[in-house]
């Protein structure tokens, strides 16, 4: 699903103003009928059932003032409040309000002040007898805080009464290009947003104010919409499965890539042997896996598949490291790899002697914040895995800075960096330097497990390998990331899968987006 900023949208429909020559209450008709449309089938028709809009002055409230004319034509009792005065609507707003009144059977309400008292219970009492609610208040130029009455008028909407409750483009009262709150915000069943969905939608608290989204067609060129940069996508199955590297049956183990995998130290090899499976479940043709010497021995042998070196930083080691790097097609380093001296100057000499892209993650991320300068020699593209903390670290800031805003963040370090970062959490962001980015909007407790990321590395490691672009790959393993965690879920609950399991999930989940069909239960021999 692509996401679209305002600007982008409002330029759109300036387009199609002046190229297609389509009056704009033309297309505000359009885009109220949508919303009925949903409303009605849902819903069915009225039969005497009360509708009540809530609708402010702009072009979002005249999309609203459509819906009531149209489900009054449809045996709707309507009831529309108007936040503001008549003189300062749009005029295509005007213009719909009086097709609405010459129509008939649509009431409305004028709220010019702080709803109180007798006025206040009225809105409820509306409310609250109504089959279907409709917020259109505020649309995608809203950017300071709410103010009366259109504050008091959208924290009626809070989930208390049992109306369908459709939100116009978005909630009102949230910022469509962050998803912050603006004093108050609605929460609403169903948006029906128009052309495309916004950012907000899924960014900051935008995720928890609504439960179902239609995007809705209202004319606007499809080449034209195509055609904007930059973009956020939603990750889905289909779009993923579309994605996935090319996998020729006259292909071998050479045709699929080979993937160069550094990680584990002592105490940490668990973080290797996770990565560099879930390196092999992901499709790659080969997997080598460099790590401490110290632990060499005993990880030879826990995945036969994969091949072991031992490696360590130093000038002693830089021609034995290129010749490691001779034939990979994309580099993971970080799981588990630990942050001393010689660490640093590995993860410094793979970036500067690697023309394939780099994955750097967990301990090679937190290399990367001690000396940031540490990939200013990288060949090869780049790609950041951090968690939140990582990302603190990252750009020496806090955590809750972070969270606060998890888009500037990424957005910020793929800029420093030049690199697609992946900013973990419970719904992954995936942010490219152009400004390109993507959303998993699937969150899940199950995957809140130790191992997790290490098993998300390997996976875009892979595909990486099988050469897809940095920010394809990471759109397409964070999704591949996600669905094996529903997967392990629905095996083991919230609780009790662990990273392991992912592994061999993460297995199945590729089969499944590629149309095979995966058992209710993982078979046992995919497990590990």
């Amino acid at each position: 699903m692509l996401i679209v900023s305002a600007e982008q949208i409002r330029q759109l429909e300036s387009r199609t103003f002046s190229e297609l020559g389509l009056p704009p209450a033309l297309v505000m008709d359009t885009a109220g009928r949508a919303i009925a449309d949903q409303i009605s089938k849902r819903l069915g028709p009225g039969n005497g059932r009360w509708l009540t809009v809530l609708a402010g002055v702009g072009n979002n409230g005249g999309d609203g003032l459509v819906v009531a004319r149209v489900l009054a034509a449809q045996g709707y009792r309507c009831e529309v409040f108007v936040a503001g005065d008549h003189g300062k609507m749009t005029a295509e707003t005007r213009l719909h309000f009086e097709a609405a009144k010459r129509h008939g059977g649509v009431e409305f309400r004028w709220v010019k002040d702080t709803l109180r008292g007798p006025e206040l219970q009225g809105l409820r009492r509306s409310l609250g007898r109504s089959a279907a609610i409709v917020d259109a208040l505020t649309g995608l130029g809203l950017h300071g805080e709410l103010r009366e009455p259109v504050l008091t008028m959208a924290a009626q909407l809070d989930g208390r009464y049992r109306a369908l409750t459709v939100s116009v483009d978005l909630p009102s009262g949230l910022c469509s290009a962050t998803g912050k709150v603006l004093g108050s915000a609605v929460k609403c069943h169903l948006v029906v947003t128009m052309t495309a969905a916004k950012p907000g939608l899924f960014l900051g608290a935008g995720p928890e104010q609504w439960q179902e989204l239609v995007v809705a067609d209202i004319g606007i060129v499809p080449k034209w919409l195509q055609a904007q940069t930059p973009t956020g996508e939603l990750l889905n199955d289909n779009d993923a499965a579309q994605l996935l590297p090319a996998r020729p049956e006259s292909g071998h183990k050479g045709t699929f890539g080979h993937a160069f995998v550094v990680a584990g130290s002592p105490g940490k090899g668990g973080a290797a042997i996770l990565c560099a499976g879930a390196a092999l479940r992901t499709g790659v043709g080969l997997v080598t896996l460099a790590t401490s010497g110290e632990i060499r021995q005993r990880l030879e042998g826990s995945i036969p598949d994969i091949m072991v070196e031992a490696v360590r930083g130093g000038a002693s080691e830089a021609k034995r490291l290129e010749k490691l790097l001779h034939g990979k097609d994309a580099v993971v380093v970080g799981p588990g790899l630990g942050t001393g001296a010689a660490e640093l100057d590995l993860v410094q000499r793979l970036c500067s002697l690697s023309a394939v892209p780099v994955l750097l993650d967990a301990d090679a991320l937190t290399i990367l914040a001690g000396k940031p300068e540490a990939t200013e020699t990288a060949k090869g593209r780049l790609v950041l895995t951090p968690h939140p903390g990582e990302m603190a670290r990252l750009l020496g800031c806090e955590v809750a800075e972070v969270t606060a805003d998890r888009m500037a963040a990424a957005t910020k370090a793929a800029h420093k960096w030049q690199a697609v970062v992946v900013l973990k959490g419970e719904r992954t962001l995936i942010v490219a330097p152009d400004g390109n980015w993507a959303i998993c909007n699937q969150p899940n407790a199950a995957l809140a497990k130790g191992g997790s990321g290490d098993v998300l590395a390997g996976i875009i490691g892979s595909l990486l390998a099988q050469g897809l672009t940095p920010l394809v790959a990471s759109k397409v393993g964070v999704h591949l990331h996600s669905k094996a965690g529903q997967l392990m879920r629905n095996r083991w609950g919230s609780r009790g899968g662990i990273a392991s399991d992912l592994v061999g999930c993460t297995a199945a989940a590729l089969g499944a987006l590629q149309g095979v069909e995966v058992p209710e239960l993982v078979p046992a021999e995919v497990e590990r």
